[in-house]
C-alpha cells in the first residue's frame, strides 16, 4: 500500500491497550486518513485483526523479547526508543507527529503536519515549568552536550511531536543512543529537549498550548478553562479548541485522583471549593464520556484489568 503524506507514530504494550484503542477508535472518529506505525508489545491478536475496521492503515511494529531486553524494558521502548522508532519509520513521510498510547483525539490535526512539512518547524506542546539542564545526569559520558545552565524556553512535552524527520530525525536517534550507549540517565523528555536543542531547535519551534492539545495537571476541570461541548466538538471554557486531551480514563482510581488534586488546588488557592468540584465532577464526565465513546467505537476490546495482564 502506497504511503500517506504524513503519519502517526506511537508505542504501546498491553498494559495501555484500552487507552491504545481509543487512541485508534478518535483517529477514526476524526476523520484521519493518514498511515499510523503502531510499535507493539505483547498485543493480542483479537486487537490486532481489527485494524481493517478503521479507515486508515495501521501499520504494525510487533517487538519480540530479545529486542526488550537489549532495550532495557519495556517502559524504554515505548517512552524513549519511540523518538528512534519515529525516526526509523518516518522515512517517506512529509511529516510525522509521535504520540503517547493515551491519547484522546476530538478534532483532525491535518493542519499541523502541513505547518511542519512546509516550515521545518517543530509543533510541540508547552510545559507548566520550563527546564534547565544543569544536573549531572544531564551529561552523557560526562560530558554536556548543550551548555550547562541552558535553559530551555521552548520546552515541550514529549507528544504529540510534529516535525519533519528530513530535519530533525538524527536528534530523535540520539535522543535513543545518548540513553542506550552513553551513560545519559535523565528522563526521556530532557534526551529529546537536549537533542533537539542541539540540531538547533531552540528558534525553530512552535508551542501548542496544552489545554488545547494535553490538558495535564488538572487543567480541564479548572474554573475558566474547563472543558465544555459545542455541538459535538469539544473546547475550552474560553473559546480555545481542543484537538486532543490526555490521561488514563479507563481508571476509575485515576479519575478520582485527578478531581481530589483539584478539590486541593481549589482549597489552597481559593480557599473555597464546593463549587469548583461540582464543575470539575462535570468536566470530568465529559472527558470521560468521550472517552468510553472511543474505547467502544470500532475496534472493541474486553473490559477488563488490562494494567496486571501479563
Amino acid at each position: 500500500m502506497e504511503k500517506t503524506k504524513f503519519a502517526h507514530i506511537v508505542a504501546a504494550d498491553c498494559k495501555y491497550l484500552p487507552e491504545l484503542t481509543a487512541l485508534l477508535n478518535s483517529l477514526d472518529y476524526v476523520g484521519n486518513k493518514f498511515d499510523l506505525h503502531l510499535v507493539g508489545i505483547h498485543l493480542p491478536e483479537e486487537f490486532s485483526k481489527q485494524f481493517d475496521k478503521l479507515d486508515y492503515n495501521v501499520i504494525y511494529h510487533n517487538i519480540e523479547e530479545k529486542e526488550i531486553e537489549e532495550s532495557r524494558g519495556i517502559s524504554e521502548v515505548t517512552c524513549r526508543k519511540r523518538y528512534y522508532y519515529a525516526s526509523k519509520y518516518g522515512h517517506g513521510y512529509q511529516a510525522v507527529n509521535v504520540l503517547d498510547a493515551d491519547i484522546i483525539f476530538t478534532r483532525n490535526p491535518w493542519q499541523f503536519f502541513e505547518i511542519a512539512a512546509k516550515t521545518g518547524f517543530i509543533l510541540g506542546v508547552s510545559k507548566e515549568q520550563n527546564k534547565v539542564y544543569d544536573e549531572e545526569n544531564h551529561k552523557a559520558d560526562g560530558k554536556w552536550i548543550i551548555p550547562k545552565g541552558y535553559y530551555n524556553r521552548v520546552d515541550i512535552c514529549n507528544c504529540p511531536l510534529f516535525l519533519d524527520i528530513r530535519i530533525w530525525g538524527k536528534a530523535l536517534e540520539k535522543s535513543w543512543d545518548i540513553f542506550l550507549n552513553h551513560d545519559f540517565k535523565a528522563p526521556d523528555m530532557d534526551a529529546l529537549a537536549i537533542c533537539l536543542i542541539e540540531a538547533g531547535a531552540e528558534n525553530k519551534t512552535i508551542l501548542l498550548p496544552n489545554v488545547a492539545w494535553l490538558g495535564t495537571n488538572e487543567k480541564l476541570l479548572k474554573p475558566y478553562i474547563r472543558v465544555t461541548t459545542d455541538r459535538g466538538l469539544l473546547k475550552s471554557e474560553f473559546g480555545e479548541p481542543i484537538f486532543s486531551y490526555h490521561g488514563h480514563y479507563y481508571h476509575k482510581k485515576w479519575r478520582e485522583t485527578q478531581l481530589d488534586n483539584r478539590h486541593r488546588c481549589a482549597e489552597g488557592y481559593l480557599g473555597c471549593s464546593f463549587n469548583t468540584d461540582n464543575m470539575a465532577v462535570g468536566a470530568m464526565e465529559v472527558l470521560y464520556s468521550y472517552f468510553k465513546k472511543m474505547l467502544d467505537y470500532k475496534i472493541k476490546i474486553e473490559h477488563k484489568d488490562w494494567r496486571h495482564t501479563t
